[in-house]
């Protein structure tokens, strides 16, 4: 009988442990013990499954994302393999939750559940989760935390009522010190709870900020990358041994508030001596000790001090010196590619390591001496750029980097290639080509977290021109870029052009065709379409636009990075300065696959709006309120559309949840359909009456 298994957290260790197990995940795949489905979208420095204890209200929808987890945790369950679930959540009520959703998911009576805990000192985990915030914890949240570090008895009782006394596993972690650090004895406890033997330990500590002591160290753990940019590549266990070697000299000082402390040591004993005997250990085990005095009596740091006072340049240096070359050079680096992005804590870091403020790209001595050159050898100013995202394209990538490498144009050129955290070779090829290629700039992202893709890329855009191509896509017009820059150029009432594309199928399941079909131009062939236009659908592939780009300044805060579908609301952005220029020339492919995220647009709308309908929406929503309703009635007509595969879906499979939460979320749009809805109805009467 497979088993779930549940692994809580709740001490001060529970950073390592993670990366120990994560490690260590051949280990108990040779015990048949499988990790559950890690959340992409919203990954840590380590790697857990804290989403599972998401608090769902009981009777309540199971998010879609956590539904399909836990679908995924039952066929591995079904398939004879045990499923490890690791969190480090404290509250009661996240527990409970979890409890409910594998009772919902997963058909209990064949599995067994097997819980293990990990518990510490009580102060030394109210102190780290203090640690761990980069910015200052509100009051109220404070209190919540320390009436879950009180209630950890009632969370260990309640665990043994659900699964059994036999089935709970409870480790005590005496570390004293809020600090995670290596617990060889810890980790050999807790795998043999698992069933499996001694786990290899990880080579460096893991680059998170609970592994270190000084506010400087943690401040500077963050810094290592400009918004998740992780190349060039470095050896980010090396950067954190350094700086873990180097704040020794630094000291502490506690970051949660003194009176919170105190007052969970002082009204806090009776709870800590039934913890104890939970623990099975002697009372006084969980007290703080003498040598930890200065957790018990010393006055927090003023926010201010932790948050945004300046680093001490005199540290900074420090570190910086003891920095080998193979870390160093490479961070300058990327702190030179990305230096209008970086924070102030990067910006010290950058003084210490002599970080011009503007990187210029390289320039051969064949360009320096021409003035122009080919598009591998850029000449600053860069005058357009090539702004592709990629995510699991290896297949694919290098054509499109090609395609851009091949543009004949006497401007210079930048190809930013921002890759989404893939798990294939993706990060490869763009790395290999950019060693070959300084016109290239990648972006690799270490974290996929949306929508920092459409951000971090935007962000890094300072150029007169922008020209959009995605990694599965590329031009096939090698002076493509060249005719629509001169086109923009001869008309600067224009705020974008483009032009039709090829539509490849890569399955051979349609023919291809060109998008968009003359048919669907408002008002027929024309030189020039007005943002009205825009709006009565989307005639814009992506990779056909060039824009007069309206954001050299950087991203104002207005602007939405998660809409989807995102390059129509991009369009309508830079069609609200200028006019739409139209070039009839195909020049680019537009490859449809099934990875794509509008491949399912192919085998059926009403699938493909069951899946992104909301997102549709929402863009919708917030297209509607940036043009302050002036184009309501445009919008509400593209979102009966999505209205009307709801309503087929209600009628088709009886599931009304969409059609429900659509209609409570976006009210206006609802009404709309509602009133032509009926219209139809009325006009269907009276024609049969007739």
């Amino acid at each position: 009988m497979s088993r779930v298994l549940l692994y809580s957290d709740l001490s001060p260790s529970w950073a390592w442990l993670f990366a120990t197990v994560h490690t260590n995940r051949a280990l108990l795949a040779e015990h048949g013990i499988e990790l559950g489905p890690l959340n992409p979208w919203a990954c840590e420095l380590i790697p857990s499954h804290v989403r599972f204890w998401n608090v769902v209200p009981e009777g309540g929808e199971t998010p879609p994302g956590l539904s399909a987890a836990l679908e995924n945790v039952a066929e591995r369950l079904d398939a004879g393999r045990d499923v490890l679930l690791m969190g480090f959540v404290l509250d009661l009520l996240a527990h409970e939750s979890l409890a409910r959703l594998l009772r919902r998911h997963v058909d209990l009576a064949k599995h067994d559940v097997q819980v293990v805990f990990v518990v510490g000192r009580p102060v030394c985990v109210l102190e780290q989760r203090y640690r761990w915030a980069d910015k200052a914890i509100s009051p109220d949240v404070g209190e919540a935390l320390l009436r879950r570090c009180r209630m950890l008895p009632l969370l260990l009782r309640d665990a043994r009522r659900k699964w059994g006394e036999a089935n709970v596993t409870l480790l005590a972690d005496l570390s004293e010190t809020p600090v995670a650090a290596p617990r060889e004895d810890l980790a050999q406890r807790l795998f043999a709870a698992l069933g499996c033997p001694p786990p290899h330990l990880p080579e460096h500590l893991p680059r998170h900020p609970l592994f270190l002591d000084s506010r400087e160290g943690r401040r500077l753990s963050r810094a290592l990358e400009v918004r998740e940019n992780a190349w060039p590549e470095l050896d980010a266990g090396l950067f954190m041994d350094c700086l873990k070697a180097t704040e020794r000299e630094w000291g502490t000082d506690p970051v949660s508030p003194l009176a919170l402390r105190q007052k969970l040591i002082r009204e806090g004993a009776l709870n800590l001596r039934a913890l104890e005997t939970l623990l099975q250990l002697a009372p006084g085990d969980l007290d703080c000790p003498d040598r930890m005095d200065w957790l018990a009596s010393r006055a927090e740091a003023a926010p201010g001090f932790l948050y945004d006072q300046p680093l001490s340049a005199e540290r900074v240096a420090a570190f910086v010196a003891a920095l080998p070359p193979a870390v160093r050079e490479p961070l300058r680096q990327r702190y030179a590619n990305d230096a209008l992005l970086l924070t102030p804590d990067q910006q010290a870091l950058a003084a210490a390591l002599d970080v011009p403020e503007a990187a210029a790209p390289p320039v051969s001595p064949e360009a320096d001496r021409a003035g122009s050159a080919a598009i591998g050898e850029p000449v600053p100013p860069v005058e357009l750029t090539v702004l592709t995202m990629t995510y699991n394209h290896e297949k694919y990538i290098a054509e499109c980097m090609d395609s851009v490498l091949a543009q004949r144009t006497d401007f210079p050129v930048r190809h930013i290639v921002l890759d989404h955290h893939s798990t294939d070779a993706t990060p490869a090829v763009v790395a290999a080509y950019a060693e070959r290629h300084p016109s290239i700039r990648p972006v690799l992202l270490s974290q996929r977290r949306d929508p920092e893709n459409v951000m971090g890329l935007f962000l890094r855009c300072r150029t007169k021109y922008a020209a959009p191509c995605d990694g599965d896509d590329y031009f096939t017009d090698p002076l493509k870029l060249q005719k629509q820059v001169d086109f923009l150029e001869s008309r600067p009432h224009c705020g974008l052009c483009f032009h039709p594309v090829n539509v490849v199928y890569e399955n051979g399941e349609r023919s291809s065709h060109v998008y968009p079909p003359f048919s669907m131009l408002p008002g027929g062939v024309r030189e020039e379409y007005d943002l009205e236009d825009l709006f009565q659908g989307n005639m814009i592939q992506t990779n056909s636009v060039v824009y007069r780009w309206r954001f050299t300044e950087g991203m104002p805060q207005w602007f939405r990075p998660g809409l989807c579908p995102g390059d129509w609301y991009w369009h309508l952005l830079h069609a609200e300065k200028g006019k739409i220029g139209f070039l009839r020339e195909v020049m680019s492919v537009y490859r449809r696959h099934k990875n794509a995220i509008y491949a399912t647009t192919s085998i059926s709308t009403t699938e493909h709006r069951r899946a992104h309908g909301m997102a549709e929406l929402r863009t919708y929503q917030a297209v509607n309120e940036h043009f302050g309703n002036r184009y309501f009635h445009h919008l509400a007509a593209l979102a009966n559309g999505v209205f009307a595969d709801f309503l087929r879906i209600c009628m088709e499979k009886g599931d009304k949840t969409l059609l429900d939460r659509a209609s409570e979320v976006f009210p206006d749009f609802a009404r709309h359909f509602l009133a032509d809805l009926r219209m139809v109805h009325r006009k269907r009467t009276v024609a049969k009456s007739a």
